[in-house]
């Protein structure tokens, strides 16, 4: 029997159908991506898939005696429990019941032995439930789950002195203690760095037991998935393998999709020509017969009209960036030298520095609370100093003073309280028809001018931010953390719109397939410097050290990893090098990713045929390179 089977299921939210139709089966060991737009009701399945969410429709049927563990975006727990004490918890909740229980039936009389049997019964439940828990040796146990979630160092010290991943990685740890056969985890990756990303990827793949994984990270949804469920426009679409997989699988049947609804137009514009031609006819003869072929004809054009296929959603509903194509003819973007930054009596940056040039894609990175974000503010607070200022000999921070700044701010400092949306761009110098124009790209209706920028979800505000960059026509952009809040069309959208950008690009990111796509340098923090990686991710992530912690090399395998390609084999290569595999499948990769965007835009065209045979030949390049990665690595040992 499967772990659970939903069907029909159907949710509203203040009158309105989040999702409808809905059915879904999960079963024993499956590792399942749940992706959609922003609002398509992915946390609210999730809800109801683990229990906690009662109101709605359809039906969920669970194995008996299933054990779900649930895992909420947000883990709000800060106070002076220390995390053993945290995952004591449940147990010592049983525990307390279990006791009074006890004491209760040690106190009863005789009178009372009619309940008495109702009693023991309900003590036993007690007593397994404790057991399942981990009974006397819970705290021994939790002490192991702590130690396997990499928290071990954090055992016995409080919440509210943890960072924010590693509440995360506790809450996530908190679930095992009950034994579930069923994780749920809403956006387990979001507030971890690179080492939490890397130990959630390591833990999910580990796993024995199913996990329904809400994400909207493509390289964790890439590394862990067996098969991917799409919720969008009220309805759920399945696919058979991770996110590449999925993402090749939807433009194909895309293509396909749009490719019988131009025939079905077709043929209903031809008969709604006859019909009209039939109409003209019936309207001139006073003959009985052209009525009843006219009547005919309409009652064909209705039931062709119904079996229709829809017209597939393609690109509409995403974001479209399209960012300055101006390019800087000077010899330094960014210089930093002697960079120095303390919080309280923490040292965070010590004559630290590094250089960039015009056209440069640059992304710092490093662990969570290593200053990167402090710095991105120093440095865009140079920026909005007078030209002369910016660009002053001796200061540790100096840009180019004729840069355009464009920034996109974790907190979304860009904008101010109080403010709506129309006098934010107002103040940019944009009048409401034009700011509406704009917008409109950017997923927004007219009504978005009046709103308070602060009573905006994150992901709207992403949104906003990006468009004032946008309409500033920046030639420098300082991106901290792009993609938080956005969807995966949206993050597709914002990497689309970069590919095309021909300025300079700082950003500060832990999406690692946005650091693999858009960036060509990586500047960490390592102990308090600045140390530069040219060639990007594949290059920085199995050199990658910090805190005296590296991710485990095959991690990011899939990223940098390259394998031997049959045709250099034609070519009378005796035996593959490392070095010229890697090249063949550099080559390769651009030309899928290549492939992926050409079939999207031919999509967006309404050019199907062209769209098909693009996401054919990707998903061809693709089935190549799942071989040739199996080469690569039978070569790495």
């Amino acid at each position: 029997m499967s772990l659970l089977e939903a069907s029909g299921l159907e949710k509203s939210w203040n009158g309105e159908t989040v999702f409808s139709g809905l059915d879904l089966k999960i079963e024993e060991g499956e590792k399942i991506g749940l992706v959609g737009p922003n609002g398509s009701g992915k946390s609210s399945l999730a809800r109801i898939i683990a229990g906690h969410d009662e109101d709605y429709s359809g039906r969920v049927t669970r194995r008996p005696g299933l054990r779900v563990g649930y895992l909420s975006q947000r883990f709000e727990r800060a106070d002076a429990k220390t995390c053993v004490e945290v995952l004591l918890e449940p147990c010592f909740a049983v525990k307390g019941r279990l006791e009074a229980k006890a004491e209760a039936l040690a106190g009863a009389t005789d009178e009372d032995s009619s309940d008495r049997a109702a009693e023991l019964a309900a003590y036993g439940d007690l007593l397994t439930e404790y057991e399942a828990l981990g009974g006397d040796r819970a705290e021994e146990l939790s002490r192991r789950i702590l130690a396997r979630s990499g928290l071990e160092a954090v055992a016995d010290v409080a919440t509210n002195l943890l960072s924010g991943g590693e509440r995360s990685i506790l809450s996530l740890a908190a679930l095992l203690t009950g034994s579930p056969d069923l994780l749920v985890l809403d956006e387990p990756d979001n507030h971890l760095d690179f080492v939490g990303l890397a130990w959630l990827e390591e833990f999910i793949k580990r796993e024995r037991r199913a996990i329904l994984l809400v994400s909207h990270d493509r390289r964790l949804l890439d590394a862990c998935a067996d098969r991917i469920i799409e919720l969008d426009g009220g309805s759920a679409s399945h696919y058979t393998g991770n996110y590449s997989a999925y993402r090749l699988d939807k433009l194909a049947r895309a293509a396909g999709q749009g490719e019988r609804w131009q025939a079905d137009r077709k043929r209903i514009e031809r008969l709604e020509s006859l019909v009209r031609r039939f109409a003209e006819i019936a309207a001139a003869r006073p003959d009985p017969a052209w009525g009843a072929r006219l009547r005919a004809r309409r009652s064909q054009l209705e039931r062709e009209k119904a079996s229709a296929i829809e017209r597939p959603r393609g690109e509409d509903a995403r974001i479209k960036v399209a960012f300055s194509t101006h390019e800087s003819r000077s010899d330094f973007a960014v210089i930093v030298e002697g960079y120095g930054k303390a919080w309280g009596d923490r040292l965070l940056f010590q004559d630290a520095g590094f250089l960039i040039r015009p056209g440069e894609r640059a992304a710092i990175v490093g662990p969570n609370g290593s200053g990167k974000t402090s710095f991105l503010k120093d440095l865009v607070a140079c920026c909005q100093e007078a030209p002369c200022l910016r660009w002053a000999r001796g200061e540790p921070i100096r840009v180019n003073p004729g840069l355009t700044l464009g920034y996109c701010a974790q907190d979304m400092g860009t904008f101010r309280a109080g403010r709506s949306v129309g006098e934010e761009f107002e103040e940019l110098g944009a009048k409401p028809n034009e700011a509406y124009r704009l917008l409109k790209l950017y997923l927004f209706d007219r009504s978005i001018l009046g709103k308070e920028v602060s009573a905006l979800s994150g992901g709207e505000r992403s949104r906003l931010q990006i468009a004032r960059a946008v309409f500033l026509g920046a030639d420098f952009l300082v991106l901290d953390e792009p993609t938080n809040h956005l969807d995966i069309g949206s993050r597709e959208a914002l990497e689309e719109g970069l590919d095309n950008f021909a300025g300079t690009l700082l950003a500060a990111s832990h999406d690692r397939w946005f650091l693999a796509r858009s960036i060509g340098k990586i500047i960490a923090v390592e102990g308090g410097s600045f140390v530069e990686y040219d060639g990007g991710l594949s290059e920085y992530w199995p050199r990658a050290s910090w805190s005296g912690s590296s991710p485990r090399k095959g991690i990011e395998g899939r990223a940098a990893a390259i394998a031997f390609s049959r045709g250099s084999q034609r070519d009378g290569a005796a035996a593959p090098d490392r070095a010229g595999i890697e090249r063949r499948i550099t080559s390769l990769e651009l030309e899928k990713e290549e492939l992926v965007q050409a079939s999207a835009r031919c999509a967006s065209r309404r050019d199907f045929e062209r769209a098909g045979k693009a996401a054919a030949k990707a998903r061809r390049v693709s089935s190549t390179l799942e071989k040739l990665y199996a080469v690569w690595l039978s070569l790495s040992g």
